[in-house]
């Protein structure tokens, strides 16, 4: 929903503010290699000198723009927020004809004068780099405060500073979960991929990290392909006592020999989620004791069902990270 001050604009206005309120992202190519300079100005900050906090944002300035390939911004570290009734001034964009954009940002608080907290300073930066992306990048006429907009900002801080995950647990910590957790949450994974690749472009998503890294098509073929495996052992083991379960082999080399960069991330997601739903059908109706029954593996000894579903569990946890990073442009 528009926020208030938009009926207030003209038709044209209207239509500005509509097209920035619909991108909702943007996605750097790169975002660990500006990490380095996230902590540069992280450790600036903590100096509480302004002349390493202006060659620290200067530095995360240039690193932003050129990864973007966008015209540069001249910024000015200033010392205390300018203060009124209406409040402090935190940060301010400025564009001028033939002129370099500028931003101002005050690294002191008004009153106390004490040194903003990292998060802040880096949020109010990111805010007037907003308004220079909606010109020079989005090409919009003019520079709203939409739902977009602070999504958009929101999106560039949380590609720079990363939430630290909690590790995930191993295949011993689900096998002590009970059965009805782990199917909850093999259940959860075509939903998780699904969110992580929305919107996401062809190019985006075939794109590897590094070179030995798997691009985010690759892992979500290598999961379809990897549940019709475990698809296979269920019903091997239902079907006979103590089978001989075969060895799935490298996982790079299903990537290559199955040509993965030339398949279509959506019609592999399609696939997965009818086989994970198959999988969790034939889990469900099994009996207690039946996940008890089992199979040889050359590698791993004796699997039962019971320990496959932990494996299969951990297997999601580890192959979603992966697609984390492989979004986030990180090996």
């Amino acid at each position: 929903m528009p926020f208030s001050y938009y009926a207030r604009l003209s038709r044209s206005q209207q239509a500005i503010y509509r097209k920035s309120d619909e991108i909702v992202e943007v996605r750097l190519p790169q975002p660990a290699a500006l990490h380095p300079a996230v902590e540069s100005l992280t450790t600036a900050l903590a100096s509480e000198d302004r002349v390493t906090v202006q060659h620290a944002t200067d530095r995360l300035i240039r690193g932003l723009t050129d990864a973007l390939g966008l015209p540069a911004v001249e910024v000015q570290v200033l010392a205390a927020r300018p203060h009124a009734k209406w409040g402090e001034l935190h940060g301010l964009y400025t564009v001028e004809r033939g002129k370099t954009p500028t931003i101002q940002l005050w690294m002191r608080t008004a009153k106390q004068r004490r040194v903003v907290a990292f998060r802040t300073y880096l949020r109010t930066l990111l805010h007037e780099v907003g308004h220079h992306l909606d010109y020079a990048l989005l090409h919009l006429r003019d520079s709203y405060h939409t739902e977009g907009f602070y999504k958009r900002e929101s999106s560039l801080f949380k590609q720079l500073v990363p939430e630290r995950r909690t590790p995930w647990p191993t295949v011993d910590a689900w096998f002590r979960r009970s059965p009805d957790e782990r199917l909850a949450r093999l259940a959860q994974t075509p939903d998780q991929i699904r969110t992580a690749i929305a919107g996401r472009g062809e190019a985006a998503l075939g794109r590897r990290p590094a070179p030995q890294a798997w691009a985010p098509t690759e892992i979500v073929c290598y999961l379809r392909d990897a549940e019709e495996m475990f698809g296979r052992r269920f019903a091997d083991i239902l079907a006979m006592d103590e089978p001989a379960l075969p060895e799935a082999g490298p996982a790079e080399r299903w990537a290559s020999e199955r040509q993965y960069l030339r398949h279509d991330p959506a019609l592999a997601l399609a696939h997965f989620r009818r086989r994970r739903g198959e999988t969790l059908e034939t889990l469900i109706a099994l009996a207690p004791e039946a996940w008890q029954r089992g199979g040889e593996h050359p590698q791993r000894g004796r699997l039962t069902i019971d320990l496959l579903v932990a494996l299969m569990a951990w297997h999601d946890d580890n192959h979603l990270e992966q697609l984390t990073r492989a979004l986030e442009g990180r090996p």
